[in-house]
Formats: C-alpha cells, structure tokens, sequence
C-alpha cells in the first residue's frame, strides 16, 4: 500500500488540482509587471513568426532560392519541435528563470546568424538557431503564469498573451513589408536584439519561483542524469528524419525513392524508441503515464497542433498569393493581411474573457474548429479576380476561429494536472504545435511547387516552369512572356489555393480534438464537493497488488 501511495503521488492522476490550496501567489502590482514582461518575450516570439511572411518572397529573390521557402518555417519549427520537451524537463529541475534566459538568449542569437546571413543556408541555419530558443520561449511564457496567477485568472491572463501574439502578428507583416521596401529585410532579424534586451530587463525583476526542494540539493552531474538525453537524442533523431523526408519527398526525390522510405521508416522506429524509453526508464523519464493515458491531453493535443498547423500554413502562403498574384509590394501584402491578424486578436481576447466568466473551455474550442474551416474553405477560392471584400471577409472569418482556440489546448494541460506536471505538459503541447507546423509547411511546399509546375505545363506547354520556382515570388513578369502572363498567374494563384487545401483539412481534423476533450471548469470547485468525489473516485477504483506498482 505504501508503494501505491508513492505511486499516486509521482504519477498525478487526471482529476487531482493543478496548484496547491496554500499557494502564495504575487501581488496585483508584481502580478501587472509580470504579464507586461511575458507579453513582450510572446509578442517578440510571435513577431519572428510574421515578420518573415512578408519578406520571404523578397529573401527568395534575393538568394534565387524559391525551393527554400519551406525550410525557412521547417527549420525553424524542426528543433522548436525537437527541443520543447527537453525545455519542459529543464523547466521542471532547474532554476525557471535560468532556463528562460537561456531560451531568449538563443532566440537572440539565432536572429543575429539570420540578420548576417550571406547566403539561404546560412539564413537555415540562423532560423534552427532561433527555433531552439523559441522551444523555450513561449512554453516557458506560459509556466511562469502558471506560477504566478491562480487557476480561475488564467484563462483571462493567457488570453492576453494570446493577445500580445496577435498584436505581434499585426506588427509583423507592416514591419517586414516597411522594412523590406524601405532599408533591407535583414531588419526583419535585427528588431529582434533589442526587444529581447527589454524583456530579459522586465522579466528579472519581478519574477521569483522557487526550485523544486527535489532537485535544488542534486549536484550538476545529477542533474544531468534526469534529463532524459537518451529520449531526447532518439526522438531529435526522429523528427529529423520526419522533417527531411516530408522536405525532400516528391522534390528532390521521388517519393518511392529508397532515400524517402528509409527516412519514414527511421522516424516511425525511433519515434517507437522514444515511446519505450519513456516507457522503460521511470527514474528519468520526460513525459510520464499521466501524460500518456489523459483522454483530455490526448485530444487537446491533437486540436492544437491542427489549430496551430492550419494557422501556419496561411501565414506563409496569403502573402505569396498577394504578392505573386496580386502583384503588390511586401508592405501592401502586410496591410492586406491585417483582417485576419485582427480577428485573431479580437477573439483572442473575447476567449480569454468568456473562459474567465463561464470556466469552460470546450465549447468554445468547437466553435473555434467550426470557424476556421468554414474561413480556410474559403481562403482557397482566391483567385486573380478576387475583389477587396472576399479576401478580407474570408482572412477575418479565419482569424476568428484561430483566435478563438488555439490558446485553449495550455489551459486544458493547467487544469486536470498536477503542479508539478504542468511544465512538461505544456512544451508537449508546444511540441505537437510547432512538430505539426513543421510537418505541414513542408507538405505545403511540396504541394505548391508540383502543384505550380503541373498548373504551368497545362496552360503553357512550352514553358520551363522550374524556372519560376526559381525566380521568387515577385518576379513573374521578369520570366514570362507577356502574353502568356495572365495565364502563369491565374496557375500561380491555383497552386496556392491547392497548398491551402491543406489548412482545410487540418481546420477540419481539429473538431476530433475538441468534441473529445472534456468539459472541465477552470474555476475553483467547492473543497466539499471535490472531496466527495475523490472518495468516490477511490471507492470505485479497482485496487492493483502492490507488486504492480512501479
């Protein structure tokens, strides 16, 4: 019995609180401080995520290298996939502001290599540099909240953070485009050094966690020990695989090339070894059973990487679609982007709110699902005789069903577990997010550059289309005949509206997510009624022998 008393106390179950009764928590004044601090580290994350949209197509001139545009978001949301959980353990025996730093200090760095870069690989390189920091960035955004507001606050509090990412997609699109067209879009990169200066400033100030006693005695080599790196290197290798495959598939080889095949046979055999070492190496082990057998973070998982896929995948292409179809400058993309950032922020906070007031977050997840894929099925009907009021009713309606859920998936993690698995929680959500946007944007480059040449051959048989993935996004008029404009256009705003099939699709999947999580408050239940249920709970369980425990 006392082993399965252990057993209970190091492997929370689903209903047991997510913050202790005693807690004590900042003042209102620290409180204010604090989200200011975080707001800004998520606005600068989400403003590396916007502002390249609208410079891409500029940077792909710059460097003839159209076929790279799927590795500027893939390498970027690759190591952010691969290195979340290692962050979440990190955040869990370390010191939390110490690993924080260490996230924004790499995200600087990595903006630095991007800002200097002379060539499109070394501009990869920059942006994997800058996804290992962002691995710890917004995910450690989030577990900070989570230790310094009470469960019933954080529904309006993260819908704030979901707010200053909004605000940061807004500003995102304008500053790229001003500073593509008007100084260079390296000042895409740059921006990001002084903001992460402001930050690290508000953020050492006010914030004050404690280490877990746990770990805070442990030497540094023992520490070292429970950080899982025999998981972590199977499932990095596992992701690598993966992503290349996806990249590589269907471009550069064909898909029933032996390359392509032993790359997804690898990532499914690894990803299999990482399921086992979690499973076999209870001492040291990142994601525990908890974890794997929670119906609700099962779901909630899934919906948010479909939510934040789908989300992804229309950020890198509507500014493609405006300036390789419409014609415009990078800067007038960003304002044409503007209606679906909005909504993404207006109903990211009207979220928050409404969470915050009725306590529940599965109703609006579903409203959420319902949304965006009714706003992506119409976001692939753009076409070059698209008028003002379509593209940007079709980007609103979008935008609200984006901002309405996707921040929902951190307070589901923040609801049915314990404290102490709150931060591994949450980066496996940041993990399938980012793991999700990097499969996709990679299925969405090879969808667009087979799509374009296939729509290219068929209206214009004479015509090397390889030729326009090479040119970049802005120079149409500069390869093809002016006679055979109007037709290489309508083709490129067809592949497009091909590649945003896909955030139909994942739009859609999302709905799973949402009708299967639980309907769980986020507000404080009454201490009498949750201890009857505990007592039913344990009545009704069925008791294991003590030799099963672990």
């Amino acid at each position: 019995m006392r082993k399965l008393s252990q057993q209970n106390f190091t492997e929370p179950q689903e209903d047991q609180p997510s913050e202790s009764p005693d807690k004590v928590y900042p003042s209102t004044t620290k409180l204010i401080f604090i989200e200011i601090g975080l707001a800004l580290a998520v606005f600068l994350y989400g403003l590396d995520g916007t502002i390249i949209t609208t410079a891409i197509p500029r940077i792909t001139d710059a460097f003839g290298a159209l076929e790279d545009v799927g590795w500027y978001g893939a390498a970027y949301y690759l190591t952010s996939s691969a290195f979340q959980l290692l962050f979440g353990k990190m955040y869990t025996i370390l010191s939390v502001k110490a690993v924080y730093f260490g996230a924004i200090g790499l995200f600087e760095l990595g903006s630095l290599v991007c800002a200097t870069a002379p060539n499109s690989p070394a501009l990869i390189v920059g942006r994997a540099l800058a996804g290992i920091g962002a691995a710890g960035l917004y995910s450690g955004s989030v577990i900070i909240l989570s230790h310094s507001a009470p469960l019933a606050k954080r529904g309006l509090l993260t819908g704030l953070l979901a707010a200053a990412l909004g605000i940061a997609s807004i500003v995102g699109p304008f500053l790229g485009g001003a500073f593509t067209d008007k100084l260079s879009w390296r000042w895409c990169f740059y921006i990001n050094l002084p903001l992460g200066a402001v930050a690290v400033v508000l953020v050492a100030f006010f914030i004050k966690i404690p280490r877990d006693p746990e770990y805070a005695s442990l030497k540094p080599v023992e520490l070292l020990a429970k950080l899982d790196m025999m998981g972590m290197a199977v499932l990095i290798a596992s992701i690598i695989c993966l992503l290349l495959a996806l990249q590589w598939g269907g471009v550069t080889y064909a898909w029933h090339n032996a390359r392509i095949i032993v790359l997804l046979i690898l990532a499914i055999l690894l990803g299999i070894g990482f399921i086992l070492v979690e499973k076999y190496t209870p001492k040291t082990r990142t994601v525990s059973r908890s974890l794997f057998r929670s119906r609700s973070i099962g779901f909630a998982t899934w919906y948010g990487g479909c939510i934040f896929a789908a989300f992804t995948v229309t950020l890198y292409y509507l500014p493609i679609w405006f300036q390789g179809v419409e014609q415009v400058s990078a800067f007038e993309s960003g304002k044409r982007s503007i209606s679906l950032i909005l909504g993404f922020l207006v109903f990211g906070i009207l979220s928050g709110a409404l969470t915050n007031a009725f306590g529940y977050y599965t109703p609006l997840m579903i409203i959420a699902s319902i949304l965006t894929s009714v706003g992506a099925g119409l976001l692939t009907t753009l076409s070059p005789s698209s008028r003002h009021p379509q593209w940007i009713g079709y980007q609103a309606l979008f935008g609200f069903g984006i901002g309405f859920g996707i921040q929902h998936p951190l307070l589901v993690i923040q609801t049915v577990l314990s404290e102490k698995e709150v931060p591994v929680g949450i980066t496996l959500i940041t993990l399938i997010q980012s793991l999700f946007s990097a499969i996709f944007v990679a299925v969405g480059q090879n969808v667009f550059q087979n799509q374009l040449a296939r729509n290219v051959r068929a209206v214009i048989p004479d015509f090397n289309a390889n030729s326009l993935i090479r040119a970049g996004a802005t120079r149409l008029a500069e390869f093809v005949p002016a006679q055979d404009l109007p037709a290489a256009i309508s083709a490129y705003s067809k592949a497009i509206d091909q590649t945003l099939y896909i955030t139909v699709a994942v739009s859609a999947l999302s709905m799973i997510g949402a009708l299967g999580t639980e309907w769980k408050s986020v507000k404080k239940e009454d201490p009498m009624v949750k201890k009857a249920d505990d007592e039913k709970d344990a009545d009704e369980s069925p008791q294991r022998p003590a030799s099963n425990a672990e």
